[in-house]
């Protein structure tokens, strides 16, 4: 009578440890097929995995990083109409993304061996101050198992929430489980999934700017110190958004001689440039914002190119200023 116990235990866990494996063998095989996004953020990764620019000579690739907000806000052909003379931008784009995700997603991308002459991040002021990361995701895809445990402790996770996150690096499934539950709700109940969409963009507040100040001065000496000991030149690009501190961000880039771009500044202009949700910029905005990006790109980069490109870059649609209140 004793072994059936442990006999129905063994049967169970066996059970158990069958369904996970399939559950991992189909998210490793249908998870980068499936989801559209996915698939090109792999690609845009493993192009980017391969770029091996020389200190000198040759063609110079720019590494273009960032969140949605890049995403969105960059027009990369346009981009690379109006820079093609001086570099070659070289999208990777990664949702849901902040400072910890680049800052230690760049340590693997350069452990793996890429080397682009230039580095150009796009965050908004509140993702370049975030004590978060996108957690599991990032675990698996741009997180170096060596630095899990430093990510942990530098995001504040607790036991359990660092468990979770390390065996986000091992297992697929783990890594890219809500991934995978917005795209399954998103298919079944196209209707609940705007709604919770909508309940989930509640606008942040502001970093307080001697917060802002502080970290942006930190941070910014540590993500240019990881591009020049690998032999890239490190721009950060602050997307339009209704975030403020562009300003502060900036100021603090020249402090510390590390180049802070700003094309558009926030509130300069009407909604009409946006998306509806009010955050990311759309079709019209983005061609605007990425033509004022490439006239910063061809200031900041070196004149070791044939033509000029300006002329054409600034015949551009004018923006539509938004006009002070009356009262």
């Amino acid at each position: 009578m004793a072994s059936n116990p442990n006999h129905l235990t063994i049967v169970l866990l066996s059970t158990v440890v069958v369904m996970l494996a399939g559950i991992e063998c189909v998210t490793v095989v249908g998870f980068d097929r499936t989801s559209r996004v996915q698939r090109k953020q792999v690609a845009q990764r493993e192009l980017l995995r391969s770029v091996r620019d020389s200190a000198t000579g040759g063609t110079a690739h720019i590494a273009v990083l960032g969140n949605s907000l890049a995403l969105e806000g960059v027009d990369v052909p346009l981009l690379a109409a109006n820079v093609e003379t001086k570099a070659v931008p070289v999208p990777y784009f990664v949702l849901g993304t902040l400072y910890y995700d680049w800052y230690y997603g760049l340590k693997r991308l350069y452990a793996e061996g890429i080397r682009p002459r230039y580095v150009l991040l796009g965050l908004s002021p509140n993702h370049l101050a975030s004590p978060s990361s996108r957690g599991d995701y990032s675990s698996r895809y741009l997180f170096q198992r060596s630095d899990l445990l430093e990510v942990a402790q530098q995001t504040h996770m607790d036991a359990t929430r660092t468990s979770g996150f390390l065996l986000s690096h091992f297992s697929k499934y783990y890594g890219t489980r809500s991934v995978i539950r917005g795209f399954i709700l998103g298919r079944t109940l196209p209707g609940v999934s705007r709604l919770l969409s909508r309940w989930g963009s509640n606008r942040e507040p502001d970093v307080p700017e001697l917060l802002l100040r502080q970290l942006a001065a930190e941070r910014l000496l540590a993500l240019d110190r990881l591009c020049r000991d690998n032999g890239s030149r490190f721009m950060l690009v602050i997307p339009p958004s209704y975030q403020n501190g562009a300003d502060i961000v900036a100021q603090v880039g020249r402090r510390l001689h590390v180049s802070v771009l700003v094309p558009w500044a926030n509130g300069e202009v009407d909604p009409s440039y946006y998306q509806r949700d009010g955050y990311h910029l759309n079709e019209r905005g983005a061609h605007i914002f990425t033509t004022r990006l490439a006239l910063k790109l061809l200031e900041e980069l070196p004149d070791e190119w044939i033509g000029d490109h300006r002329s054409e870059a600034q015949s551009v649609e004018p923006l539509r200023v938004l006009e002070p209140a009356t009262h």
